[in-house]
């Protein structure tokens, strides 16, 4: 399907554009069914929500590994790797228990699910802004503060704005994760079982056995010597 909220009309995009859209909904279907097996018991509602809530203490500790690199070369180091490995590792998970919906393209998604993705995206862009103006602010106060800014400040400046690009990016997939539902069981029901269903709808009753008819006994012929027959009346 379209999407209605491109940037880009239909019959306006580059042909070149088009192949990119495609790339990408193939490359996505291959990934969707290479995962599709992974973590079956992480794929419901409960699951999701606790590793967004998992990611996002994950990014919190980012933060605040960026906060200490303005005071400590060496022991923000602790709280950061933890904190990345564990937002990588945990944004892998989630992509794939969820389907990426944040991450996916428009043609394989639904009605619901792009409205989902869209929103999401869309909130995840003003997290992203407005989160930008955190570092930027700080070296506007630290310029006009002191003639000369230290490479302390500097270098933790820019570990905090890793930390908080990572917190904008992650945000619509927690997003995405935290909206969506549990599975639809119908959805597992195997196609075999419908047929069968329809072919037979007692399939556990077996048929009645049709026993032949018995054949007439042959009457034998009748004789000079023998009585006659009863009349029929």
């Amino acid at each position: 399907m379209s999407d209605p909220n491109s940037a880009i009309p239909e019959h306006a995009k580059p042909q070149l554009w088009r192949r990119y859209e495609t790339w990408r909904a193939v490359r996505y279907e291959r990934t969707i069914a290479k995962y599709a097996g992974r973590y079956p018991t992480m794929r419901n509602r409960r699951a999701f929500r606790r590793l967004a809530l998992t990611l996002g203490a994950f990014l919190v500790a980012l933060v605040i590994a960026g906060v200490a690199a303005l005071f400590t070369h060496l022991w923000f180091w602790i709280p950061f790797l933890i904190g990345l490995i564990g937002t990588v590792s945990t944004l892998t998970i989630l992509r794939i228990v969820t389907g990426s919906v944040a991450d996916a393209p428009v043609s394989a998604l639904d009605e619901i699910q792009l409205a989902q993705r869209n929103s999401a995206r869309s909130i995840g862009y003003i997290v992203l802004f407005s989160l930008m103006f955190i570092p930027y602010l700080l070296l506007i106060f630290l310029g006009s503060a002191n003639d000369l800014v230290s490479g302390q400040n500097v270098y933790g400046i820019g570990v905090l704005l890793i930390s908080l690009v990572l917190v904008g990016s992650c945000t619509p997939t927690i997003l995405t994760s935290w909206w969506q539902a549990d599975p639809d069981p119908d959805d597992f029901v195997d196609d075999d079982v419908d047929e069968v269903a329809e072919d037979d709808p007692h399939p556990e009753t077996p048929a009645a056995e049709t026993q032949p008819a018995p054949e007439p006994t042959p009457r034998a012929a009748a004789r000079d010597l023998d009585p006659p027959a009863p009349a029929p009346w």
